[in-house]
C-alpha cells in the first residue's frame, strides 16, 4: 500500500469529499486595459496573463505587462500570488483546457479566470486536479455554436472535484511536482540539443550551398596552378 493509500484509509475512512469549484476559493475574472492608453502599458511591471502565455504549468513571466494605472483604471484586477488560472475563451478549448499555477501577483485578460485557494486547499493541488479534469470540464461546460469556443461559468463553478485532507494533498502534489520538474528538465535538455543541431545544420547548409565561394576558390586554385605551369623556371 502506498503512502497516499495509507493516508486515505486513515484520514478518509468514508471516502474523499467532493466540492464544487465555486467553493474552493475566490475566483477572479479579467479585462483588457485600453491599448490607446500608453500609460497602461509602457514600462509595465505587472504580469498580464492571456491564453498565449498558458503553455507552461507555472507562469511567472508573461509576454505583456501592465502598469498600476491600468489596474486602477480598467476592468482588469490584480490577482494575489499563488492563484491557479484557466483559459475560458479561446479556440484552444476545442482541444484542451489550459491550466497554470501563477506564483506571483498578476492580472488577467478577459479570456481568463483564476482562483485563489481558500484555507485547507493547496494551489498546486488545484492546478493538478484541473489539468486532470480538463476533458471532463470541457464536456460539460464548453459552449457550442459560438464563433470561438468558451466555458460557461455556471457549469465550470458547479463542477465538483475531490478535496482530501491537506496531508493527502501534500503527498499528491509532491509526487506530481516531481514528474513536472523532470518533464521541464527533459524539455530543456531536448531544446539545447535541438538548438545545437540547428546550428550544425545551418553551418553545413551554408558551407555546402555556397557555390559561388567554392567556384571562386576553385578558380583561384586553377589560376595558381596555371601560373606555376607557365613559369619557365
Amino acid at each position: 500500500m502506498s503512502r497516499i493509500e495509507e493516508l486515505i484509509a486513515e484520514l478518509c475512512p468514508e471516502g474523499i469529499r467532493y466540492e464544487p469549484l465555486a467553493d474552493i476559493g475566490e475566483w477572479y475574472g479579467g479585462g483588457t486595459p485600453s491599448k490607446s492608453r500608453p500609460d497602461y502599458w509602457k514600462n509595465g511591471t505587472i504580469p498580464w496573463v492571456s491564453p498565449k502565455d498558458m503553455g507552461r504549468p507555472i507562469i511567472d513571466t508573461t509576454e505583456d505587462y501592465i502598469t498600476e494605472a491600468a489596474v486602477k483604471g480598467s476592468a482588469t484586477r490584480l490577482v494575489p500570488a499563488n492563484s491557479v488560472a484557466v483559459v475560458v475563451r479561446s479556440s484552444i478549448l476545442d482541444r484542451i483546457l489550459p491550466t497554470a499555477l501563477i506564483p506571483v501577483p498578476a492580472a488577467l485578460n478577459q479570456d481568463m479566470k483564476a482562483v485563489v485557494a481558500r484555507d485547507g486547499v493547496m494551489p498546486g493541488y488545484i492546478a493538478h486536479v484541473l489539468r486532470s479534469s480538463g476533458p471532463a470540464i470541457l464536456r460539460v461546460a464548453r459552449k457550442t455554436g459560438g464563433s470561438v469556443a468558451s466555458i460557461e461559468s455556471s457549469k465550470l463553478f458547479s463542477f465538483r472535484i475531490p478535496i482530501p485532507p491537506l496531508e493527502i494533498q501534500r503527498e499528491i502534489v509532491k509526487v506530481l511536482d516531481s514528474f513536472t520538474q523532470l518533464e521541464a528538465e527533459l524539455e530543456a535538455e531536448l531544446e539545447a540539443e535541438l538548438e545545437a543541431r540547428r546550428r550544425q545544420y545551418q553551418y553545413y547548409r551554408d558551407a555546402l550551398l555556397s557555390f559561388d565561394e567554392r567556384m571562386s576558390g576553385a578558380s583561384k586554385q586553377a589560376s595558381k596552378q596555371a601560373s606555376k605551369n607557365n613559369d619557365p623556371r
